[in-house]
């Protein structure tokens, strides 16, 4: 059994088995879930304002630092679990998807939004437009995947695990440089709930409540619609992590705070790409099967493009054509029982 048919098994049997309460919403989960995960971004929004007058950090390196890591803790919870039940390949796949569905959905969700948001009047350009420097760090990001293909666990063992080490300094060493001091005017508005530690804690809950509604409901709107198993694997591995963990990237990219959303989209590719890769590596939790060889593969070949793109034109997304091939062509090979 390959990784996303482990990691699909995972999902299903976990959160329908122990989802009884999310699953009684029926169809009317999805929209209960879409309601909890806007509502989570908002909050974490408005924290990243906080935060960075509150410590005088500058505001994009929050926003790459604190957003991904608060957006994150549904998979990073998926993992743990995984991981304690002894699950190994399923805690690696969740890892292995993070890059995958970064450098591939992602891209697409991107531009319908910033495209929505023109439409609406909220953005003056139709696409985030950034310098050639973000290409830097999407280098520096992407670069990390691509020893550990050629690292594979039976044979180089200790030499992964000091890799996995390697990638958690690496990331350190971004944190520190992004959460810079920076001079910032006190936000307006403030936190909703006043205290910062009641806003991340309740926005953590929102986001993994918001996930599992979102999880639950396709499930029984797929059961009400008579609509394969399989297929409703494909279609909830995308929407219950990667629109989840970018909705903060995606509500400032609505706004027109390219800086912002940018740099949290950046952030999610440097959480992906290093520090959680890292820590299974580290653990010694990693394997290198066709689906994940593959899965990485793509996602890096998709994020060199995307560098090519943002370097030449200065845009960011539009790559997502290419995204959304390597998406369809790595299901397509799941589903004929390639991979």
């Amino acid at each position: 059994m390959s990784i996303l048919e482990k990691f699909k098994t995972f999902i299903l049997t976990s959160r329908m088995s122990n989802t009884s309460i999310f699953a009684m919403a029926g169809p009317l989960g999805v929209l209960i879930g879409v309601v909890l995960v806007f509502l989570s971004g908002v909050l974490i929004e408005q924290l990243v304002h906080y935060i960075s007058w509150r410590y005088q950090r500058a505001k994009s390196g929050v926003a790459a630092i604190f957003a991904p890591l608060i957006t994150s803790a549904p998979e990073l919870a998926v993992f743990t679990v995984a991981i304690l039940q002894g699950e190994l390949e399923v805690a690696w796949g969740s890892i292995v998807a993070q890059p995958f569905m970064a450098a591939t959905i992602i891209y697409p969700v991107v531009l319908l939004t910033t495209f929505s948001a023109w439409v609406a009047g909220k953005r003056r350009n139709k696409i985030p437009h950034v310098t050639r420097d973000i290409a830097v760090p999407l280098i520096a990001f992407t670069l990390p995947l691509l020893p550990i293909l050629f690292l594979h666990p039976e044979k180089y063992g200790v030499i992964g695990r000091a890799y996995g080490v390697l990638l958690l300094v690496l990331y350190v060493i971004y944190a520190k440089y992004m959460l810079r001091e920076e001079e910032v005017e006190e936000p307006e508005g403030g936190l909703w709930l006043k205290n910062s530690l009641l806003q991340t804690f309740v926005a953590i809950l929102s986001i993994a409540t918001g996930a599992e509604f979102l999880v639950a409901g396709i499930v029984e709107l797929g059961v009400t619609l008579g609509v394969d198993k399989t297929a409703l694997a494909v279609i909830i591995i995308p929407i219950a992590s990667v629109i989840p963990e970018s909705i903060v990237g995606l509500i400032f990219l609505f706004k027109g705070q390219d800086n912002e959303g940018v740099s949290a989209m950046i952030g999610e590719k440097a959480l992906y790409g290093t520090f959680y890769p890292g820590v299974a590596m580290a653990l010694g939790v990693y394997t290198l099967g066709e689906a994940a060889a593959l899965a990485l593969l793509l996602a890096i070949v998709v994020s060199i493009i995307e560098i090519i793109i943002v370097w030449r034109f200065g845009y960011f997304g539009l790559s997502a054509p290419v995204g959304l091939l390597a998406y369809v062509y790595y299901i397509s090979r799941f589903l004929t029982g390639v991979i």
